[in-house]
C-alpha cells in the first residue's frame, strides 16, 4: 500500500475524519477491478446525486447537489494500480469539508476471493460538521454494501461483464420500433449479414447508456465475436439510415483523452490543444483520430450526465497513473502481466518500453522522468518511479495495445461502402491524415486514342463506362477502394499487398485480348509504401512518394502486364499470391530521372502469348533469382 500520493495539498489541513468500510467479496480482484473503476456505473446503482464535470484553465472542476446544496470542486487527475488500488482527492470551493480523499485497496482473499478496503477522508472547515460526517457514515456503509452485494451475485452467476450493475433499458414507443424494423430490413437489403443486424440492434435496444455514450466498433466485434470488418460496414449503413451518428474523435497524444468530436470530416482541424496537458498537436499523427458512433438521440435518448469521474475506467489501458511531487521516489507493487507496455510522463513527448516476460527473472524495475532506454522484468513486478524533476508529474504505464481497439480514419477510407456512402466526406485543405502502409494500383486503358479513333465517341464511351464498372468490382471483390479516376485511369488502394496482386490478376483476366464485346486492354502497376490522406478536390485522395511511383511506373507496362518494384515481392503476402499464379516474372533494371539510384522492378506479363512491348530498361542487377 502507498502513501497518500497528495500530501503537499493536505499536510496542513490537520487530521481528517475517516470512514473505513471492508467487505469480503467471493469475486477475485481480476473479476471486480474493471466495474470498481468504472465508478459512474457504481455510483449510479448507489443512487448517489449527478455531477456535472468542466475543464477550466487545464484543470477539471466539478459540480453537483446535495440535498439542495450546491457544491463546487476540483478534480486532481486519480492515482491508481490496476487490480490493486485507485485514489482521488476532491478540492472544494464550499461545503462541510475543503478537501475528501477515496481510496479502494483490493487484496486477494480466502479461496479466491477478494478483501475490498473503502477510505474516505474528510477535512472539514468547521469542527461543527462533525456530527453530520458522522451521520453520513452509516448511510454510505449501506449502499456500499448493497451495491456490491448485487455486483458479487451477478459475477457469481456468471454475468457478462457489459450487464454487471447496469441499468434497465428504457422502453421504446410503437413509431420508434417501426422505425428499428423499418432500419433493420433496410441493413439487410444492402447486404448486411442478419447476425450483424440483430447484434447492432440489440445493442443499441438493450445496452447501458454508459456504454452507449461512445460505441466502438473494434472492442464490440471481438465482444460479439463477429468479423471487424463486417461490423464497420454494418454501422456505415446503419449512419446511412438514421440509427447511428458517425464522429470524428481527436485524441490527445500525451493523455489520450478526447479533446474534441467532429461531427463532418471537414471540421477536423490540423492542430489542437488539450488544456490539461499544456501541449498543441497535430491531427496528422496516426493516433490522433479515432472513429466512433453515438445513437441517434430520435431513436434512444443517451444520457449525458455522468455520477462520477470514472477516469481509471475511462484509460482502462492505463495500469498504473502514480503523481509524484519534486525529489519523490515511489515504488509499487504492480499486477503487470506478460505483454509490452509503455512508460511515460504525462505532458512529455518521450517514453521508454517496459516489457514484462513471463521467462524474466528480474522483479523490480526503477523507472525515472526522461529515460528512453528499454527494460525487462518479470510478471507483476515492483516498479519505483523516481521524480527527478522540479515540478510534480504523473507517470504512466500503459499497455500498448490500447491503441488496437480505436478504429481509425484510414479503416474507413480503405473501405468502398465508406467512400460510397459518405461521399460528402472532406478533409479541409490543411489536414493531413497518415495512412499507414498502402499497397497503390494504377490501372490505365491501353491505346485508347485509337480506341475513340476506331469505335466512334458513343461506342467508345459506353465502353469505357463499362469497363470503370468492371474495375470497381475487380478492386471491392478484393477488399480494396477506387481512389480517385483519371482520364481512362483507376487509382486504387489495398491494406493487404496480395489482394492487390489478386485484383490486379482479375483484371487482366476480365480484359484478356481474346474478349471481343469491350476490345480493351489494360496495364496495371504496382507499389507499396506509406501515404497521406488529402483533399484534393473535395475529395479523400492519397498521397506521397508511394502514390508518385506507382504513377510512374505504368508508362513501363505495357497491354496485359503487371509492374511493380522488386522488394514489392518481398512481403509474404504478395509472394504468397504470386507463387499461386505461377507466371514467370521478367526482372528489369529502369533508369528514372527523378531517383537517385536505378530501380529494380519486375513485370509480369499475364498473357505471355502476345507481344511485349520493348521498354528503356536493362537486365537486372544481380539478386536472387525471379519467380517461375
Amino acid at each position: 500500500m502507498i502513501e497518500h500520493p497528495w500530501t503537499r495539498e493536505t499536510r496542513d489541513l490537520g487530521p481528517p475524519i475517516e470512514w473505513r468500510f471492508s467487505f469480503e467479496l467471493e469475486a477475485s480482484p481480476e473479476e471486480l477491478w474493471p466495474i470498481l473503476i468504472d465508478t459512474d456505473r457504481l455510483d449510479r446503482a448507489m443512487r448517489l446525486p449527478l455531477i456535472a464535470y468542466a475543464e477550466q484553465d487545464g484543470l477539471l472542476r466539478g459540480a453537483s447537489r446535495v440535498l439542495g446544496y450546491a457544491f463546487q470542486w476540483t478534480e486532481l487527475p486519480w492515482a491508481w494500480v490496476a487490480e490493486k488500488e485507485m485514489r482521488a482527492l476532491r478540492v472544494y470551493d464550499n461545503g462541510i469539508a475543503t478537501h475528501l480523499s477515496i481510496a479502494f485497496f483490493l487484496a486477494p482473499s480466502g479461496a479466491g476471493g477478494t478483501r475490498l478496503d473503502l477510505r474516505f477522508a474528510w477535512y472539514l472547515r468547521s469542527a461543527l460538521s462533525r456530527p453530520l460526517v458522522a451521520l453520513g457514515e452509516r448511510h454510505a456503509r449501506g449502499v456500499y454494501q448493497r451495491a456490491l452485494a448485487r455486483l458479487d451475485r451477478q459475477i457469481a452467476e456468471d454475468r457478462p461483464r457489459h450487464v454487471l450493475l447496469a441499468r434497465r433499458p428504457p422502453a421504446l414507443g410503437r413509431e420508434v420500433k417501426q422505425r428499428l424494423a423499418d432500419m433493420r430490413e433496410a441493413l439487410r437489403r444492402d447486404g448486411v449479414r442478419g447476425a450483424v443486424v440483430d447484434a447492432l440492434f440489440r445493442h443499441v435496444e438493450c445496452a447501458d447508456d454508459t456504454e452507449l455514450r461512445r460505441i466502438r466498433a473494434l472492442p464490440l466485434a471481438r465482444r460479439w465475436r463477429i468479423d471487424e470488418r463486417e461490423l464497420v460496414i454494418a454501422c456505415l449503413y446503419a449512419t446511412r439510415a438514421g440509427l447511428l451518428h458517425l464522429g470524428w474523435d481527436l485524441i490527445c497524444p500525451h493523455c489520450r483523452g478526447v479533446r474534441q468530436r467532429a461531427r463532418v470530416l471537414g471540421e477536423v482541424p490540423p492542430r489542437l490543444t488539450c488544456a490539461a496537458c499544456a501541449v498543441e498537436f497535430s491531427t496528422d499523427a496516426p493516433q490522433a483520430i479515432e472513429v466512433t458512433f453515438q445513437v441517434n438521440p430520435s431513436i434512444r435518448e443517451v444520457e449525458p450526465r455522468v455520477h462520477c469521474l470514472a477516469e481509471a475506467s475511462a484509460k482502462e489501458h492505463i495500469k498504473v497513473q502514480q503523481p509524484l511531487d519534486p525529489g519523490e521516489r515511489r515504488t509499487v507493487e504492480t499486477r503487470l502481466s506478460p505483454g509490452r507496455y509503455r512508460v511515460r510522463v504525462v505532458g512529455e513527448p518521450r517514453h521508454r518500453l517496459l516489457d514484462v516476460d513471463q521467462r524474466s527473472t528480474v522483479d523490480e524495475v526503477t523507472l525515472r522522468g526522461g529515460d528512453t532506454a528499454s527494460a525487462l522484468a518479470g510478471p507483476s513486478p515492483a516498479v519505483t518511479l523516481v521524480n527527478e524533476g522540479q515540478e510534480r508529474r504523473t507517470f504512466v504505464i500503459e499497455d500498448v495495445r490500447w491503441a488496437d481497439d480505436a478504429l481509425r480514419p484510414a479503416a474507413l477510407f480503405d473501405l468502398q461502402e465508406f467512400r460510397d456512402l459518405f461521399a460528402f466526406e472532406y478533409l479541409a485543405g490543411d489536414v493531413q491524415i497518415q495512412v499507414g502502409e498502402q499497397t497503390i494500383l494504377f490501372s490505365d486503358i491501353v491505346g485508347s486514342t485509337r480506341f475513340y479513333e476506331r469505335r466512334g465517341d458513343a461506342r467508345a464511351f459506353a465502353a469505357v463506362k463499362r469497363h470503370f464498372h468492371e474495375v470497381h468490382a475487380a478492386v471491392r471483390s478484393s477488399r480494396g477502394v477506387v481512389v480517385k479516376t483519371m482520364g481512362d485511369a483507376v487509382m486504387a488502394a489495398f491494406r493487404d499487398p496480395g489482394d492487390a496482386l489478386q485484383a490486379a490478376f482479375a483484371l487482366q483476366e476480365r480484359f484478356h485480348p481474346d474478349r471481343s464485346d469491350l476490345g480493351l486492354r489494360l496495364r496495371i502497376s504496382l507499389n507499396r509504401g506509406s501515404c497521406l490522406a488529402v483533399n484534393l478536390n473535395k475529395g479523400i485522395d492519397y498521397f506521397g512518394r508511394t502514390v508518385n511511383l506507382a504513377a510512374k511506373l505504368q508508362g513501363f507496362a505495357g497491354a496485359g502486364q503487371i509492374l511493380f518494384p522488386a522488394s514489392f515481392r518481398d512481403d509474404p503476402r504478395a509472394r504468397q499470391a504470386l507463387e499461386a499464379q505461377k507466371i514467370p516474372v521478367q526482372e528489369l533494371t529502369l533508369d528514372l530521372p527523378f531517383l537517385d539510384e536505378p530501380l529494380d522492378v519486375c513485370r509480369l506479363d499475364t498473357h505471355r502469348d502476345q507481344a511485349t512491348p520493348a521498354i528503356r530498361a536493362r537486365p537486372a542487377r544481380s539478386r536472387r533469382a525471379g519467380l517461375h
